[in-house]
């Protein structure tokens, strides 16, 4: 396990992902270059592990988003457009080891409290893949972000949240929504 801000959950994400050998099949919500993970991916990409992405479909539009970075290095990427947010942090390595938690993958996440777990386990690797490739299903190709950032999908996504104000605006300004002390 690693708990971010106190521990380095970058580096223990780049790790497990530099030990593969096969196969990594990944869904992410945010994906950033700069904390190291996105450039592991590509560096497992290279002597020849599968690297397959599922992404979310605001994903590619993000400032700073590693979506492109990944698909010129040859990682096939999906977008789930299934759901309305593809929240899911996963990674199944060589059908035996599990990531599963809170961190995204951005350079920010170490700031953040974030919760990274590692589970050793042939049953939970299937049971996750098994969710990854349902979600696959559901999903559409990557190609460009040029092209996927102006699809109406996305704009309508995006049209839902309130232009000028957050959800955690939201919830510290409204008293019904406040936690006791």
């Amino acid at each position: 396990m690693c708990f971010s801000p106190e521990e380095d959950c970058a580096t223990f994400t780049i790790h497990a992902i530099d030990v593969a050998e096969r196969r990594i099949l990944s869904t992410a919500y945010t994906l950033t270059t700069g904390s190291g993970i996105v450039e592991a991916l590509i560096r497992a990409k290279q002597p020849g592990v599968d690297v397959e992405l599922i992404a979310d479909k605001t994903t590619p539009c993000e400032r700073k988003s590693a979506i492109d970075p990944l698909a010129h290095s040859g990682v096939p990427i999906w977008i789930d457009r299934g759901v309305k947010i593809a929240h899911a942090k996963i990674t199944v390595i060589d059908d035996a080891v599990t990531l599963v938690g809170s961190t995204n993958w951005t350079a920010n996440a170490a700031r953040n409290s974030e919760d990274l777990n590692l589970i050793s386990s042939q049953a939970v690797a299937a049971a996750y893949t098994a969710h990854w490739r349902n979600r696959q299903a559901v999903s559409v190709p990557f190609a460009r972000r040029e092209e996927w950032c102006h699809t109406p999908q996305v704009a309508d996504f995006k049209s839902e949240l309130p232009p000028d104000e957050s959800r955690t605006a939201k919830f510290r300004r409204d008293p019904a929504m406040s936690l006791p002390v």
